[in-house]
């Protein structure tokens, strides 16, 4: 895959399919009612949720969003960070409908208003400026195109010294199931075609974030290995979940003895000492405020009173004593 279409973190280029993956999420919502893929996603938004938990005691977030919420697996798993950061309201926002309203009326934490809206265009959030808490986006953002100008959006909507909490796939996705294709295509037809999403880098969600005024970004991510018993089951749990290929240059058909040989492929190369295939989900998390003046800043340049040149010049000209190293 090209370096031009991996960095797409800070491009504005369409990439997917808008109206294929809102087709994906509504036959994941009405052939699995009972949730029974939600697991990977339910897991994910734990984590994250998780994360607010760990921000100061007394920092409180009356108002949330939850961008790209899906069936609502950011609401699941809210319960206890309702009482402890006194979120009042939790608006859900979804581009597919059937996803949306597929749990409605499920989950609710008592004292807290959820609302159900339509995400009808990615490029622009239904809320005014200064207007939220914290907005929380789990595993939805590895789908959207223009990346830098949603969260240029997240930050209009957000108050000052609010908090923008993410979570997305990352470039070593499903890492086993691309190589098994690619080397079966290789095999058979000569060359590579793209059978999965691009998806974004670790080192390029901080300048993403940053890029859009957040101060004090982090990230850091955790790579998930999940058990199939072959490569048949992986795709119809990716099915069940709505996380097939919705790229824009995506192969339509793949041929019967190509499929089969990368399942070949994965079992000779991914499989356990049980005998079930490993894949990798590499999920990326990321939070960065709205700059408010209460937050930390750096120094002016110039602004210390101890030049680094003259500390380095005393340490040159400082013999080095072994028995003093490592002492306090």
């Amino acid at each position: 895959m090209s370096r031009r279409i991996i960095r797409r973190c800070f491009s504005t280029a369409s990439v997917f399919d808008r109206s294929v993956k809102i087709a994906h999420r509504r036959r994941a919502a009405l052939a699995h009612k009972d949730g029974s893929y939600d697991y990977l996603r339910d897991e994910i938004s734990r984590r994250l949720v998780d994360r607010l938990n760990d921000i100061s005691s007394t920092k409180k977030f009356p108002v949330a969003v939850d961008l790209g919420s899906f069936s609502g697996h950011v609401r699941k798993n809210i319960e206890q960070t309702v009482v402890h950061k006194d979120i009042r309201t939790l608006h859900q926002l979804e581009m597919c409908e059937e996803m949306l309203k597929r749990d409605e009326g499920q989950y609710h934490p008592d004292g807290v208003e959820i609302t159900y809206n339509i995400w009808e265009d990615e490029t622009k959030l239904p809320y005014e400026s200064d207007s939220v808490d914290v907005v929380f986006s789990s595993m939805a953002l590895h789908w959207i195109n223009d990346l830098p100008g949603v969260c240029k959006e997240v930050h209009r909507v957000l108050k000052p010294d609010g908090v923008f909490l993410g979570a997305l796939l990352g470039g070593e996705t499903l890492q086993e199931l691309r190589s098994c294709f690619a080397l079966a295509e290789q095999e058979r037809e000569g060359g590579v075609r793209s059978h999965l999403s691009p998806f974004v880098r670790d080192s390029e969600v901080g300048g993403l974030i940053q890029g859009a005024g957040f101060n004090l970004p982090t990230a850091d991510s955790d790579l998930l290995t999940i058990k199939y018993p072959d490569m048949f089951t992986l795709i119809e749990h990716l099915r069940g979940m709505g996380e097939t290929n919705g790229t824009l240059i995506r192969q339509y058909y793949t041929k019967l003895d190509t499929f089969l040989a990368a399942a070949a492929n994965y079992e000779e190369l991914y499989v356990d000492e049980d005998g079930l295939l490993e894949a990798t989900f590499h999920v990326i998390y990321f939070i960065g405020w709205k700059p408010h003046e209460s937050q930390q800043k750096p120094k002016e340049r110039g602004s210390e009173s101890t030049r680094l040149r003259s500390t380095l010049e005393e340490l040159a000209d400082t013999p080095f004593n072994p028995e003093k190293f490592g002492q306090s």
